[in-house]
């Protein structure tokens, strides 16, 4: 008998205090009713597709800054400057798509082979409740570039989000940090996409894993294949292991030749024409159709009575039958609700086309994406010191003068976009005929003695002249 060695040594010794062997033993050897098959490979796609987003999402943390005069500089950066940032952030956006639809498609092959009965509920339901976190992923993660785009869909987003009944506005004031888009709402919205959510999907992930054991497959609907049992190794290894690749592939793929959108940044005073991501798009097109009050249709009602009917479907479908032919019902509600879904996306892309009221302001806004994305990055110089972004102050008006960043920006902004409870903002000045140069000097002569709603401290610091003049100039210049 030979010596072990020192590899076997160290697994053995690793063993010895973890029990790692009869772990992988079980996970290995478990049995797969009717036998391995291709249709199972779900889940284990999205466990892959949830740790690929976890590692490119870590990556870009390293260069990304939460703050609303920094954020979109910050993604810029990873976009057009840092080696192969594109193709990262490229591979965690269609992630992030991919994980909805590959959620979807496993609860509706759940649902269609009757795997949520025989002992199965606390799965299901755990299973939905997942579904929900991939969907706070997409709203939460679409705020962080800070463009045009994910400003004001956000800015709907959580108009909608106040509009529901009862705890409507309270829900609205946490999600913002107070009444509108600042600072405080993109750390908000970043603490919930890079620590929380993460955390509570992969917690649920192991309890649906948990779950799944101890209920054990359900194997097909149908009971020819029942005598058949295969062990998750290999077969069941393999069919999962190219499915992970080709989902990667597939990834790196869209990432190369059509890379992840990026445009100008977020201006809080211009008329732009929000469109949310694909997947929220069929209640979009449903508020169409139910104009003023009647909006809590598609935003509250219709969404509450799919995922309650979801909750309580294994509750409410106590039958042992399993069969999808044999369900014609359900099998029929679940084709009609994603054709109809599907439908209610293309549909709301055929207006955008063709409607003239607003399909000429998509494409200009198209444009200016397109131009602002394969314009070359340019460092940004705020105050003294060059930072590692690529936008200028707000409207593209430039830097903020060293001044302004001193004495002014902690309650009205780096880039005059304004602060929650602190100061208003100051962009669209010039629009404003109150609000001439002369005007601007005299308030900071004496900010109290001037019509002010929130009038400036009457102990306002001594500033230049010449730096009063510059900070004028620039805040004429804010669009």
């Amino acid at each position: 008998m030979t010596d072990k060695s020192k590899v076997d040594q160290l697994v053995d010794w690793v063993d010895e205090r973890t029990g790692v062997k009869a772990l992988m033993d079980e996970a290995l050897n478990e049995p797969i009713r009717g036998g391995a098959r291709w249709a199972y490979v779900f889940g284990s796609a999205l466990l892959f597709l949830f740790v690929v987003q976890v590692v490119t999402g870590i990556v870009m943390t390293l260069y990304y800054v939460p703050t609303a005069d920094h954020a979109h500089a910050s993604v810029a950066y990873i976009q057009k400057a840092v080696p192969g940032g594109a193709l990262l952030r490229g591979i965690h956006h269609y992630g992030s798509s991919a994980m909805v639809i590959l959620a979807v498609a496993h609860l509706a092959q759940t649902f269609l082979y009757g795997a949520y009965k025989q002992k199965r509920e606390l799965v299901w339901v755990i299973g939905v409740v997942m579904l929900l976190i991939v969907l706070g992923f997409g709203f939460t993660g679409y705020l962080l570039t800070w463009d045009q785009a994910a400003y004001f869909g956000t800015k709907v987003g959580t108009s909608i989000a106040g509009e529901i009944p009862g705890v409507g506005p309270i829900q609205q004031k946490i999600m913002l940090g107070g009444t509108e888009l600042t600072t405080v709402t993109l750390s908000r919205f970043f603490t919930a996409h890079v620590f929380l959510l993460p955390l509570l999907l992969a917690l649920l992930a192991g309890l649906h894993v948990s779950l799944f054991r101890k209920a054990g497959p359900a194997g097909p609907y149908h009971n020819r294949d029942d005598n058949k049992v295969d062990r998750f190794y290999p077969k069941q290894v393999f069919f999962d292991s190219v499915a992970m690749l080709v989902v990667f592939v597939t990834l790196v793929y869209l990432a190369m030749k059509m890379p992840a959108e990026l445009g100008p940044v977020a201006d809080p005073s211009s008329d732009y024409l929000a469109r949310p991501p694909w997947y929220f798009m069929p209640l979009f097109q449903l508020l169409k159709w139910f104009p003023g009050p009647w909006s809590i249709v598609p935003t509250v009602v219709l969404p509450g009575v799919i995922f309650g009917a979801l909750f309580l479907l294994p509750f409410l479908d106590r039958k042992a039958e399993r069969n999808p032919f044999k369900r014609p019902i359900a099998s029929l509600v679940l084709l009609l609700t994603l054709a109809g879904s599907i439908g209610l996306i293309f549909l709301a892309r055929h207006q955008d086309r063709t409607n003239p009221e607003f399909a000429e302001k998509l494409k200009k806004q198209e444009e200016e994406m397109h131009a602002f994305f394969k314009a070359p990055f340019e460092p940004q110089v705020i105050g003294a010191t060059t930072a590692m972004v690529g936008a200028t102050g707000a409207g593209g008006s430039g830097a903020a003068p060293a001044a302004y960043m001193e004495h002014c920006a902690d309650c009205h902004g780096a880039n005059g976009q304004g602060e929650a409870d602190l100061g208003p903002p100051l962009t669209g000045m010039s629009a404003k005929p109150r609000r001439t140069a002369e005007d601007l000097f005299k308030i900071m002569e004496d900010a109290r003695a001037y019509d002010l709603k929130k009038p400036m401290p009457a102990s306002f610091p001594d500033i230049s002249e010449a730096d009063k003049k510059a900070i004028v100039e620039w805040m004429l210049k804010l669009k």
